[in-house]
């Protein structure tokens, strides 16, 4: 099909032609590629300038219309129906502001006119490009959103909500009232700003027709007019609307404090907070800003800068009741937890972390020199019962946290003391044992039972568990075993288990040790060894390790109390023989270099030079390369153990292949 366009230049009265040339723009349409007629009249919007050009659509068959005129805004549906009444589609034409954008904002008339050329030129070239559309009716969605709660927000949606419409008041503030209500008079009356606000704010909580979206924004809009999606992200307030009576006790008690963005800076507000009195929804509302990073540290997830902050205004049970909603053992973890929370704490970037494990170990110690130790509040213990095999760092603490779920909870312990590690692994100069018994007997107020000297397998067995009325099992037997060097002579007189060395010692058994004992390993436990077989009377102790010392796995203030206490320490070397006397006692090793312990992908894969080799001579020889749980239960009670010697679990929720073991 043949494009044939009209273009028609208006002179506007004096508004177009007292600036620009019409009569020349209009004669350089007519050379521009597919224009068929191009005139120019004073007034096209006029009924004689609308009969023109329904006339040349007629009368040289146009089906495209161009007028250089003024703004689309106020003609283009004029035009539009005088192309439509002489039969071409109204789509077909297009309009050049040479008002607006040239007329009456170039002063020069050489210029204006070169302008007004150029866009009636650009006009041309678009339409040629337009196609026809047609006109429907679709099904319009009757509800309605307004962004932004200030005073124009508020009244908009009270005038389309009294009119019937449901309306979506969205504000990305807790509160609804928008900058206006932070003034305190308004320009020119000079009236309140707050005697025009609040009555709008209370007026918008109670149109039936509003819902109000507050502390939301809109994240992604969909669709076209008339029928939007609309998908809004809601902050959460942590606080629910509708059960918060705005009565402002938390405030009272809330010890963290931050700058006021309602008061712009100039005051101090809680964590827990409402922008001003008089705000709707009255619903208080904390702004967490994420985790902290000490929080998002800790193993056992504390809440640190909440206990912190209750500390440091003297609200000590407080911050003991909060510490222990995560963690049962606050005497025990801040006397042997490796704090890795201080590493990440962000008072370093002003000066140095804070102690965080002496806080913690401040407040149990505070709680026993009080006399004020008392156990969480517990619900009545009438959901099923659970056993747990094991009482350990892991039995004891999913027992205290069965117990206040309200769960009847036995603990089955093999050893004649309960704590496991915490009772015969960490040495007792670490960890007092008065400390560990303390929090222990807290579990038991709990009314957690505890039952020791009882071995899974034998004493009790799967099938005991379940005739004794055991909805389910946990166990959390420990790793129990030590691991060996594999080499010959291991069983030897004098050879021992850095594990079972502590186990007896802990339990008050007669452990013989020389004068002289050697110490295998460079983690917490070797040196955990070295230091107790000190304390044991060992006149000369040597730690010696594959590792280098700064490779070392023994945290460095273990290193370096070791070393205060006349620990000899001796790095990269790994044991190749053991030495025998005439009566199968070990005498002592001899030791090859170790040129490297791990490989290019940091797994552990030690390389050896045998030729650089060199003989330690002692009584003792005490292993401590690593622990292994002790399982000789697992195969006649049908438990699952992985091909690395542990029991075999879903890794999200602990479930054993048996159903109801954990």
């Amino acid at each position: 099909m043949t494009i044939k366009i009209g273009c028609y230049v208006c002179h506007c009265g004096i508004n177009i032609a007292g600036r620009v040339r019409v009569d020349e723009v209009s004669a350089y349409a007519r050379n521009l590629q597919g224009v068929a007629v191009s005139r120019d009249y004073k007034f096209m919007c006029s009924d004689p300038g609308q009969e023109m050009i329904e006339k040349d659509i007629r009368a040289f068959g146009l089906n495209r219309v161009v007028v250089a005129s003024c703004s689309p805004r106020l003609h283009e549906k004029t035009f539009q129906g005088a192309c439509q009444r002489a039969g071409i589609n109204p789509y077909l034409f297009q309009m050049a502001s040479v008002r607006e954008q040239v007329s009456w904002v170039t002063g020069d008339g050489e210029e204006a006119t070169r302008k007004a050329k150029t866009l009636v030129a650009a006009a041309v070239n678009r339409v040629a490009f337009h196609e026809r559309l047609e006109t429907r009716e679709v099904a319009v969605h009757p509800d309605i959103m307004v962004l932004g709660a200030g005073i124009a927000g508020m009244q908009a949606a009270l005038d389309i909500g009294r009119a019937g419409n449901r309306v979506y008041l969205v504000e990305k503030a807790p509160t609804i009232g928008g900058h206006m209500l932070q003034f305190d008079k308004t320009f020119p009356t000079l009236d309140c700003a707050a005697c025009i606000g609040t009555p709008k704010m209370v007026e918008v909580a109670q149109q039936k027709n509003i819902e109000l979206l507050t502390y939301s924004e809109v994240s992604e809009v969909s669709g076209y007019i008339g029928n939007y999606t609309v998908h809004v992200h809601r902050h959460p307030r942590y606080v629910t609307e509708g059960v918060c009576t705005g009565c402002g006790e938390c405030v009272k008690v809330c010890p963290i404090t931050r700058s006021s963005e309602w008061d712009v800076g100039l005051q101090q507000r809680q964590a827990i907070y409402r922008s001003f009195p008089q705000a709707v929804p009255i619903a208080y509302v904390i702004d967490k800003r994420g985790t902290a990073p000490c929080k998002a540290t800790c193993p056992a997830h504390v809440s640190i800068q909440g206990y912190i902050a209750l500390i440091n205004q003297g609200r000590y049970r407080e911050a003991l009741d909060l510490f222990r909603e995560q963690h049962p053992f606050p005497g025990v973890c801040g006397r042997v937890c490796h704090h890795p929370c201080e590493g990440q704490c962000t008072r370093s970037d002003v000066d140095q972390p804070l102690a965080i494990r002496e806080l913690h170990r401040f407040l149990a110690d505070w709680e026993t020199a009080a006399g004020q130790r008392s156990a969480p509040q517990t619900p009545p213990a009438d959901r099923q019962k659970v056993a747990v095999v094991g009482a350990g760092p892991a039995g004891l603490s999913a027992a205290y946290f069965l117990a206040l779920k309200g769960y009847a909870v036995t603990v089955f312990e093999k050893l004649p003391k309960p704590g496991g590690m915490m009772a015969v692994g960490i040495p007792e100069y670490r960890l007092p044992r008065s400390v560990l018994a303390d929090e222990i007997a807290l579990i038991e107020q709990m009314g957690v039972k505890l039952r020791t000297g009882v071995a899974f397998g034998t004493d009790i067995t799967l099938e005991s568990l379940r005739a004794d009325g055991f909805a389910a099992l946990f166990l959390a037997v420990g790793l129990h075993g030590g691991r060996r060097l594999g080499i010959e002579n291991e069983d030897a007189e004098g050879v021992l288990q850095g594990v079972d060395f502590l186990r007896d010692t802990a339990l008050g058994k007669a452990v013989a040790i020389g004068r002289e004992v050697l110490v295998i390993g460079g983690g917490n436990v070797a040196v955990d060894v070295a230091l107790t077989a000190k304390r044991k009377g060992a006149e000369t102790v040597t730690l010696i390790c594959l590792e280098k010392r700064d490779e070392m796995p023994a945290w460095a203030h273990e290193i370096q109390e070791a070393l205060e206490s006349d620990i000899t320490i001796v790095n990269s070397l790994g044991p190749k023989a053991f030495f025998i006397d005439k009566n199968k006692r070990v005498s002592g090793l001899e030791f090859k270099s170790c040129t490297a312990v791990f490989d290019a992908d940091g797994r552990f894969s030690p390389n050896y030079d045998e030729s650089a080799c060199r003989p330690y001579f002692a009584d003792t020889v005490i292993i401590a390369i690593g622990q292994s749980a002790v399982l000789d239960f697992a195969d006649r009670q049908g438990i699952a153990v992985t091909a690395q010697g542990g029991l075999q679990a879903d890794p999200q929720t602990l479930q054993t292949p048996v159903e109801w073991v954990f």
